[in-house]
């Protein structure tokens, strides 16, 4: 199977069959950086399709039909499953989606115009690269994930999905498990950082449904915006996280939140590890 008919001119993958590249995807991405996978005894670099077809949470022998190329009615669920099991940046993922069912994926909500206008991406990009080792990522005004480095991913594979971060945090069930004191140290501040951001914004659409969702699908979310808290930012906070990243084992970062002077319609988050706490002291 190829394209479908769906590439876009200047795609960078144009020419590529899906095979090539899903088999290269895997080759590249190292199974000793994804915890739970058996390291010992390979005989080829990178993952296998059963690595692949396990961390997506789906039968071997449907991503085998992907990886074969064989057309099918690919759900968007799946190809983000696969996405996050390669560890796949947006623009990979855009390919995935092109050459599998011929359409782009669609954004949880496109960043605005004057976000667009401002924003040099390249630059963003380096800079939060440049953070690594430690995890960084921008939002917009939204909370849409937007850009992120390499450990970001490692940390949060949902991130290859252009997810929304305050989504993951209220809705996904994973949220309460790997942010720890979700309610006090994770919930009530974002809850009071969005109560701050629709006060200044009372017209962003966006906003508005993003409070709606929240409210709709989290019981514990509706206890705590009655409280009527508002928060500016998190910047100097530390919290803690339990990710099966590092094993389950408590990790304890500093959040540094940083907006550009150029627009307040972005954010950038770095998660520095706090060396100055020792998690469960």
């Amino acid at each position: 199977m190829d394209a479908r008919g769906g590439q876009d001119e200047g795609d960078e993958f144009d020419g590529e069959p899906l095979p090539a590249l899903l088999k290269s995807w895997r080759r590249r991405t190292d199974p000793r950086r994804i915890p739970g996978l058996p390291t010992s005894g390979r005989r080829i670099e990178g993952l296998t399709q059963a690595d692949v077809s396990r961390l997506a949470g789906v039968t071997a022998r449907w991503y085998g039909a992907l990886e074969r190329g064989i057309e099918a009615e690919y759900s968007a669920d799946f190809l983000d499953r696969v996405s996050s099991a390669l560890r796949l940046n947006s623009v990979e993922r855009r390919a995935l989606y092109l050459k599998a069912v011929g359409r782009p994926p669609a954004l949880a909500a496109p960043p605005g115009a004057e976000l667009a206008a401002t924003v040099d991406e390249e630059l963003l990009q380096e800079f939060l690269d440049n953070q690594a080792p430690a995890p960084a990522f921008a939002t917009d005004l939204d909370w849409n994930l937007i850009a992120h480095n390499g450990p970001l991913r490692d940390w949060f594979p949902w991130a290859t999905h252009q997810a929304n971060q305050m989504r993951w945090v209220f809705l996904a069930s994973e949220a309460r498990e790997q942010l720890v004191a979700w309610e006090e140290d994770w919930a009530r501040p974002l809850l009071g950082q969005l109560r701050y951001e629709r006060a200044h914004h009372p017209k962003n659409k966006a906003l508005l449904q993003l409070e709606r969702d929240i409210l709709a699908g989290s019981p514990a979310a509706r206890e705590i915006w009655d409280r009527r808290e508002v928060v500016e930012h998190s910047h100097g906070a530390s919290r803690r996280l339990r990710l099966p990243y590092h094993q389950g084992r408590e990790v304890a970062v500093r959040i540094v939140a940083l907006r550009p002077m150029r627009s307040d319609a972005l954010r950038v988050v770095v998660l520095m590890k706090d060396r100055r706490e020792t998690p469960g002291s």
